[in-house]
């Protein structure tokens, strides 16, 4: 054996040298895959983002701890045995290891971000346990297949230029590869950036949704003071009712706001599509107004808006109405260990005492029947705008988009199971006990959305032209479902529209607006064409002359593109889940 052979095997089997290895590779993959992230975003299922600047550092931190862990399990067998060392060198296990557990992230991230979002399969032809096993089966045997296959190639790679090339030369080769990493990665979040913030020089809108908002329970409330948010919206502002199109289904209007187009044209007709799947984006066929925007140059940041799942890439940042599904486990255990667990945030909302055993009453007693309307409308609806709402006031200061959209839906929920207890005497049968415990929730719940108001206000800035849309009102319902009897209000063609900013009126009175109008308004405040075919107009009654001075209402034929063939309309594993809150907010059978 040579002196090389021998110093090539020692090298090989000491476990000195694969621990001082470990930060070379480690820092390595780290880089590479931040610069990948820092060219092309981030694009799953349940959300999309580019990187800006401010995520620079984390990123990179974060891809070199995941790696260290990854080398240092890998490099265990070097410590375990030394005649697996002497086989395989240091080099080969980190490469394997390492590349596995990047292909192995791409797949997850991509595909299985929401309990496995199976892409490529018919939904309706499959059980969710058979989907799950199969988005699981395929990652794992892609992820370790690609993994390991790619780790050979890299494998011969290093082997061929560690023959070739002297320790000076493998030196040099390897410092000018990790300044092209650095290179791409400062090059690649410098043009993310600039992709992902906002211009400083077009005029900024923000559409709000607020499922359900009415005017019966928002007027009184604001004419009392206790909703400053709203009143100086709508003081500053202008404000009225929003007329919406009936039938009056949330994910069918909402759509019609986004796109300004009806149902027949954006294919949203139901909770649910023909094949019994909740209707989900890739069953849309119009362009929505963030997709306008980002096609056109301009940066968005979308939350949580209703039938945005699966994630379309934008230039900015899209975060799906399913994301919450997701974190409600682990916000609850952060607010349990935060000392203030959710059920007592509840609470705060009447003044009950939530009985967390109710499921062992019978379902016809009340007490079953009003714990329940807690444990699920109630803690659905906010569960889901804490979440939205804090995910939004993260992502938007970073981005400054030019077009933002943020839907919260808990109103929604407390009117429907609630609204006797707030107006019992249409009703006849409510106690006064049950006043006093749930009299007050619905609205507790508006002064809760004013709070989220004022926060994502703060985080979108001063120079921001607000629109705060429902896509109905409410009133009661007295022709009670025996099935449901908590479900006591019922929704009302007439919704709420508030605009307030640089471009709009101050103290007009918004009349004839309907839910089809809200994107051309916002396309022209913008400065960007309406679309002709679009079925609403510009509100240009409620923007200023100076306004429509500087930014002339501009028009274009369509935003739609022709497609070849159509779209493919997908399920997911969620489907199910999501049906049982429908059938328990009585939206569906």
């Amino acid at each position: 054996m040579t002196f090389a052979d021998r110093h090539e095997s020692h090298a090989r089997s000491t476990p000195g040298a694969a621990l001082r290895a470990l930060p070379v590779f480690a820092l390595g993959f780290a880089l590479v895959a931040s610069a990948w992230i820092a060219l092309a975003g981030v694009s799953t299922s349940a959300f999309t983002f580019s990187l800006v600047r401010q995520q620079l550092v984390p990123l990179v931190v974060l891809f070199l701890v995941g790696y260290g862990v990854a080398g240092a399990l890998a490099a265990a067998p070097i410590f375990i045995s030394r005649r697996l060392a002497a086989r395989r060198s240091h080099e080969g296990i980190y490469v394997g290891a390492m590349t596995a557990v990047s292909v192995w992230a791409i797949l997850v991230v991509s595909f299985l971000p929401l309990k496995g979002s199976e892409t490529f399969v018919d939904a309706g032809r499959l059980t969710t346990f058979q989907l799950n096993l199969l988005a699981l089966v395929g990652v794992v045997a892609a992820g370790l297949l690609g993994g390991w296959l790619a780790a050979v190639l890299v494998g011969r790679v290093l082997s061929a230029a560690r023959a070739r090339l002297t320790a000076g030369g493998r030196a040099v080769l390897a410092l000018v590869l990790a300044v092209v990493a650095v290179g791409l990665l400062l090059v690649g979040s410098r043009g993310s950036a600039q992709m992902a913030r906002g211009s400083d020089d077009r005029p900024r809108v923000a559409i709000i949704g607020v499922d359900g908002c009415d005017w019966e329970k928002l007027g009184p409330l604001v004419d009392a003071g206790q909703l400053p948010t709203f009143r100086r919206l709508i003081e500053e502002g202008c404000s009225g009712p929003l007329l919406s199109i009936e039938p009056l289904i949330s994910p069918r209007i909402w759509t019609s706001i986004a796109t300004g187009k009806g149902a027949e044209k954006h294919g949203i007709r139901n909770f649910v599509n023909e094949r019994n799947i909740p209707v989900n984006a890739t069953m849309r066929r119009a362009t929505p107004i963030w997709e306008i925007v980002s096609d056109g140059g301009g940066v968005v940041g979308v939350v949580g808006w209703y039938v945005t799942w699966p994630a379309t890439d934008v230039r900015g940042f899209l975060v799906s109405d399913r994301v919450h599904s997701l974190l409600r486990g682990p916000v609850q255990m952060l607010q349990s260990a935060g000392g203030h667990p959710t059920n007592e945030r509840l609470e705060t909302f009447g003044q009950f005492d939530f009985d967390p055993g109710y499921k062992r009453y019978p379902h016809d007693e009340k007490r079953y029947q009003q714990n329940r309307i807690v444990d699920e409308p109630l803690r659905w609806g906010f569960l889901r705008d804490t979440i939205y709402g804090a995910l939004a006031e993260a992502f938007l200061p970073r981005y400054r988009p030019d077009f933002a959209a943020v839907y919260y839906r808990g109103v929604d929920f407390v009117q429907h199971f609630f609204w006797k207890y707030s107006d019992p005497e249409p009703y006849g049968d409510v106690t006064a006990a049950e006043i006093e415990r749930y009299g007050d929730v619905i609205s507790n719940y508006y002064r809760y959305q004013d709070r989220l108001l004022a926060s994502l206000l703060e985080t979108l800035g001063d120079d921001v032209n607000v629109i705060i849309v429902s896509d109905h009102g409410f009133t009661h319902r007295l022709d009670i479902d025996p099935r449901l009897p908590q479900l006591t209000g019922m929704h009302d063609v007439r919704g709420v529209v508030i605009a307030s900013g640089p471009a709009f009126r101050n103290g007009a009175t918004i009349e004839g607006a309907t839910i089809l109008d809200i994107a051309p308004t916002a396309l022209a405040v913008m400065g960007r064409p309406v679309a002709a075919d679009m079925d609403g107009r510009p509100l240009t009654q409620i923007i200023t002359d100076a306004h429509l001075d500087a930014h002339p209402i501009l028009s274009v034929p369509s935003y739609e593109h022709a497609v070849a063939s159509e779209p493919l309309e997908i399920g997911s594993t969620m489907d199910e889940g999501i049906k049982e809150k429908l059938r328990a907010l009585g939206y569906i059978q």
